[in-house]
């Protein structure tokens, strides 16, 4: 009985989110150095900005035209946007939570969501990212460290009050 525990606790383990960005985050150092991988300092996952650098590499592969965007897009397409979306479509379709919630105006949630990309880019940084700057001393981190918090103050005043 002592032995299928220890098998049943060793199987979690394997199949944790823990175990899985320890593998992950060890594949991506082991890349770096065997395809000259160097992405910018202070890079955190990010939707916006991945999603901006994966539209970077597209427009280099397709049209042979480099947008302001970080240098490792040049040879390599950044897919963590959809990774992120496949892996949490799968996850939730897994675990049996998936379901479908249709929003009551669709134009509205575009323009919100249009709005937090526009507001994410020009901070050019997702908040582990600002993170990380401000601790390499940008003070400009800093400043946007408080715009975010005061945006999300403000959102959750709107959200609350149904805007």
């Amino acid at each position: 009985m002592n032995k299928s525990k220890k098998g049943k606790s060793k199987l979690l383990f394997l199949t944790s989110p823990i175990f899985f960005g320890f593998v992950v985050g060890s594949l991506a150092v082991l890349a770096q150095p065997i395809f000259k991988i160097q992405p910018p300092q202070a890079y955190g996952i990010c939707i916006v900005c991945h999603a901006r650098d994966l539209l970077n590499w597209l427009s280099i592969l397709l049209f042979k035209f480099k947008l302001d965007s970080a240098e490792a897009t040049i040879t390599l397409p950044l897919l963590t946007t959809i990774g992120i979306f496949l892996g949490s479509v799968l996850s939730s379709k897994l675990n049996n939570e998936y379901k479908f919630i249709k929003t009551e105006n669709l134009i509205k949630m575009f323009f919100w969501g249009l709005l937090v990309s526009n507001f994410g880019l020009i901070i050019m940084s997702c908040p582990t990212r600002l993170v990380l700057r401000f601790a390499f001393g940008d003070p400009f981190a800093l400043l946007s460290i408080i715009g975010l918090l005061a945006g999300i103050s403000i959102g959750v005043i709107f959200l609350k009050k149904g805007v």
